[in-house]
């Protein structure tokens, strides 16, 4: 049995014979040019212009839906940014109304505190006024009086 060198099947003179009666003469030269400045041999050659055209062929499969679904991606992105967008002036809307709620409260605070520092001031002159006025029992009877009724124990 004679053994077989390493030589590839497209390599030997054989081999050419039999491409170049399939595919001809122009398409031998070609294979034999892209074998040459990939510096590979004719068989990786023809299984790199096969794996091309294999995901060429893919490409066109799936290129439409492919690009279809990126437009929808794309869609659902820029929708998202736009939600992005609504939320980030809603928070900025919410953080105005809180600073300007805290400001209401501050004031209210403030004028809550002028209100019972003046009622203090007038409790204290109607005070002074009701124990040093001869009427002082009769004031003081009044004023329990309407509290009683205020408190609806009257």
């Amino acid at each position: 049995m004679k053994e077989r060198k390493g030589r590839s099947i497209l390599g030997s003179g054989h081999a050419k014979n039999v491409v170049h009666a399939r595919v001809g003469e122009d398409c031998w030269q070609v294979l034999e040019e892209l074998a040459r400045r990939k510096g590979v041999t004719h068989t990786q050659a023809l299984r790199d212009l096969l794996e091309e055209a294999k995901e060429r062929m893919a490409e066109e499969a799936f290129g439409p839906r492919l690009e279809a679904l990126a437009r929808t991606l794309l869609g659902v992105l820029e929708q998202q940014a736009r939600h992005a967008t609504r939320i980030e002036a809603l928070v900025a809307i919410l953080r105005k109304v809180e600073e300007g709620q805290a400001e209401r409260e501050a004031q209210i605070l403030q004028t809550l505190a002028g209100v019972v520092g003046l009622c203090q001031l007038s409790y204290a002159h109607l005070l002074g006024v009701v124990e040093s006025s001869p009427r002082a029992a009769e004031i003081t009877t009044s004023a329990q009086a309407k509290m009683r009724t205020l408190r609806g124990e009257g």
